[in-house]
């Protein structure tokens, strides 16, 4: 089936949440429709274990041992991210393969965003308020974030997976939020 026009009633109705709800499925296809190694998530952990070791050791007394991991870790990062973008060259990215976690990564952060602006003045309407003007605009970002950050190859999983989980933690922080202006 093809995807109605973005901007149409019957794209945000009847398609997409059909979409979100297939992606959400545990035993449903997983990934992004191209294939994705474990070494290379495994490699691109390890560089970014040394850029987070380097960087502070450079920083905090120019260490040649913190130029050297933070050299290696920076240089084997921009290379796998360049590898993995070209090796989905050539694709497109569709909604069998849209990444639900970065979705709702946007979606919770617009909300926040919301939730925050109210506590910070102690107004629970405000929060609201700007909580549904921010769950709008992160569910359009969400939605275009989602679909063409498929273009980033491999590295799209665990993009997907990182922003779930801080859209999980983004969500209790709005929950602890919330309880503060209603108490």
């Amino acid at each position: 089936m093809s995807a109605p026009k973005f901007l149409s009633f019957a794209f945000h109705v009847r398609y997409f949440p059909g979409v979100l709800l297939n992606r959400l499925r545990l035993g449903g296809r997983s990934g992004t429709g191209f294939p994705s190694t474990a070494e290379h998530h495994i490699v691109f952990a390890v560089c970014i274990i040394l850029l987070a070791l380097g960087v502070p050791a450079v920083f905090s007394g120019g260490s040649i041992i913190g130029w050297i991991a933070g050299g290696i870790g920076a240089a084997g990062t921009i290379a796998l991210v360049i590898n993995s973008v070209l090796a989905c060259r050539g694709g497109s990215p569709s909604y069998d393969g849209f990444l639900a976690g970065v979705f709702f990564f946007f979606v919770f952060l617009g909300i926040s965003c919301g939730v925050f602006i109210g506590t910070l003045r102690h107004s629970l309407l405000l929060g609201l308020s700007a909580g549904l003007a921010g769950f709008i605009g992160g569910y359009l970002l969400g939605i275009m974030a989602g679909y063409w950050l498929q273009y980033l190859g491999w590295i799209s999983v665990t993009v997907n997976g990182l922003a779930g989980l801080a859209a999980l933690g983004m969500f209790v922080v709005d929950l602890v939020l919330l309880s503060g202006v209603l108490l």
